[in-house]
């Protein structure tokens, strides 16, 4: 019995469907699950970082208290002032530093705060003296020793009311430089238990320090004392941030571990947050998926079979005569076009039939057309070609009449202005000389060093500079105009507006995989909102015509050519200066071999 093409259409058709739906259900199944998996863990990182923020700000908030009495100068005065009369000292006491004190624990939740002072005179419910015993305690030694300042303690047991107390302790040598004093702000655990309270419902959650020492473990049944103590411990400490999948042997139960590291500030530098979630937990929204997956595969099964026969039966009955109009076509006729009715298969293929014909059409338009604009654009790169050759005749035209005006001004006695004028022509040829966007760091430097000497004839002996660099260092290849912005930012911001004579150097360390470059100036220097504001612009990608725009343009050069970890660092302080650094990675590829190598003069 000889089977009907029709009869084969529909068996065929069902084998490929379900072929496919099986294929695609297996992969639905596989990477909804995947997705699901990684949607729930991109929700707990969401959480985690959350969790971390609010970590990270609750602690800034208690920092911030120390810094403001480490800023505060009157009541540093009040500390340090040694008074003859006690009731002088009881009156400083209560009209500024107890209020100060009771605004502090009224609106932080601050359960204790403590000055530790040497000045016998100055004793109170809060203020303590510094003890030979303090002063060997190791507390005191880590507040005193600390090159940021202050730190944050592991939990301990109070012994005033036996609660569970962490805090941060900061010396206060800000105004008096040899200052003992040692402010200590203690917090209740309770506090950060706060800060997760909903979230630890479905998960585990530590806060550590940087030596892994543990803040909060939400599962106090089986709390750990130090990060080292659990099994991934030592890889959470080893890297910064991430996730993984950790398999309890003893249990048999698998974990979602994931962690993120604070680094938004010295003191709470290397704390972490980890989060610690059963995977158990997260199946049943997977086997849901599931299920719903094989009830979508029978019902599209279904309907596709269905859908097969019907247009199978249709199609069939009118493929003979859409054959027949196909013959009729004239191959070399690309005006001749077939009309098929319907909406299914077969009347789509007389549709791309016809887009077929016209598209050829097209085509051989389109070649010619091409040709025409590949002739129109080689005349253009010729015409820019001409006009660049010509526009190099305008810089030597100006470097000449420099030399020009230098040698009249020789004949006329003015060697001072000649002197000027002949560093401003040699600039000039510095950068004529130089084609492409980068130039060796001699060549640079040279550069910079006619600048200086310029300024220096402008504003006399207001400065001086110095250029400390390796000598091997000078063959290093670095973007062109690098260093001129950052010594003009240096002239505008720190020569021009201050009084007192300044001092400007550009110095240079060459390290086994980059050259470090520093240019610096013992000026007025920036205040921190003002340096965040700097630091703010300089991140912006538009360079508008405002302030900052020298530096903007150098980071933003750095970072298209090097990558986001190259920009720009500054580090100032007011009334000590500004020193920018650059960071130049090695073994880069001169950039004027693409460009042809450098100009003639």
């Amino acid at each position: 019995m000889v089977m009907k093409i029709r009869t084969k259409l529909i068996l065929a058709n069902l084998f490929i469907v379900l072929f496919l739906l099986g294929s695609l259900t297996y992969v639905f199944m596989k990477r909804s699950t995947d997705i699901v998996f990684e949607a729930i863990t991109e929700n707990n990182r969401l959480s985690l970082s959350q969790v971390s923020s609010n970590l990270d700000n609750k602690l800034t908030s208690y920092e911030e208290i120390a810094n403001t009495l480490f800023l505060n100068r009157s009541l540093d005065e009040i500390t340090e002032k040694r008074f003859d009369d006690p009731l002088a000292a009881y009156e400083e006491y209560f009209d500024y530093y107890q209020p100060f004190v009771s605004a502090v624990q009224t609106t932080k939740d601050i359960h204790y705060f403590y000055l530790y002072s040497d000045n016998p005179t100055f004793l109170f419910s809060n203020v303590f003296l510094i003890t030979d015993e303090i002063r060997q305690s190791d507390w005191y030694q880590e507040a005193y020793g600390s090159q940021i300042g202050g730190y944050w303690t592991e939990p301990y047991l109070s012994r005033v009311d036996n609660q569970m107390l962490f805090s941060y302790k900061k010396r206060l040598n800000n105004f008096v430089a040899e200052s003992p004093k040692v402010v200590s702000i203690e917090i209740k655990q309770k506090v950060l238990y706060d800060l997760v309270s909903e979230e630890s419902k479905s998960r585990r959650y530590l806060f550590t320090l940087a030596d892994g020492d543990v803040l909060v473990d939400t599962d106090k049944a089986n709390a750990a004392g130090n990060l080292r103590d659990l099994p991934f411990g030592d890889r959470v400490l080893r890297e910064e941030s991430g996730s993984f999948i950790h398999h309890d042997e003893s249990s048999g139960e698998s974990f979602q571990i994931l962690f993120k590291t604070l680094d938004s500030h010295n003191s709470v530098r290397g704390m972490k947050v980890v989060s610690y979630t059963p995977i158990d937990d997260l199946m049943p929204k997977v086997e849901q998926l599931q299920t719903l997956a094989v009830v979508l595969f029978v019902l599209a099964f279904a309907i596709s079979g269905l859908l097969i026969f019907t247009i199978t039966v249709g199609m069939t009955r009118r493929l003979s005569e859409l054959s027949a109009k196909m013959k009729r076509v004239h191959k070399d006729n690309f005006q001749s076009f077939v009309v098929v009715k319907g909406k299914d298969e077969v009347a789509q293929l007389g549709e791309m039939f016809n887009v077929m014909v016209r598209r050829l059409g097209q085509l051989i338009s389109e070649v010619y057309q091409s040709e025409i604009d590949r002739r129109e654009q080689a005349y253009r790169t010729k015409e820019v070609e001409l006009y660049a050759l010509q526009t190099q005749i305008n810089p030597h035209f100006l470097f000449n009449v420099l030399n020009m005006i230098r040698g009249k001004l020789l004949v006329a006695g003015e060697r001072e202005t000649a002197k000027v004028v002949g560093l401003l022509a040699k600039s000039f040829r510095t950068m004529l000389r130089s084609g492409g966007q980068m130039i060796r760091l001699n060549e640079e430097i040279e550069f910079v060093d006619n600048y200086l000497q310029i300024q220096q004839y402008r504003f006399g002996h207001k400065f001086t500079y110095e250029i400390d660099l390796p000598p091997q260092s000078l063959d290093v290849f670095i973007p062109k105009l690098l260093i001129q912005p950052l010594v003009e930012n240096a002239i505008s911001h720190a020569i021009e507006l201050n009084p007192d004579p300044s001092r400007i150097w550009i110095a240079g360390e060459l390290l086994p995989e980059k050259l470090v470059l520093t240019v610096g100036d013992d000026g007025l220097g920036m205040s921190a909102d003002r340096l965040s504001e700097v630091e703010r612009r300089m991140s912006e990608d538009t360079l508008s015509a405002d302030a900052n725009i020298g530096l903007r343009n150098v980071n933003a050069r750095l970072r298209n050519l090097y990558g986001e970890t190259f920009g720009l660092r500054i580090d100032s302080a007011e009334g000590q200066g500004t020193t920018v650094t650059i960071r130049i990675p090695l073994g880069q590829r001169d950039a004027n071999e693409d460009n042809g190598g450098d100009g003639d003069v």
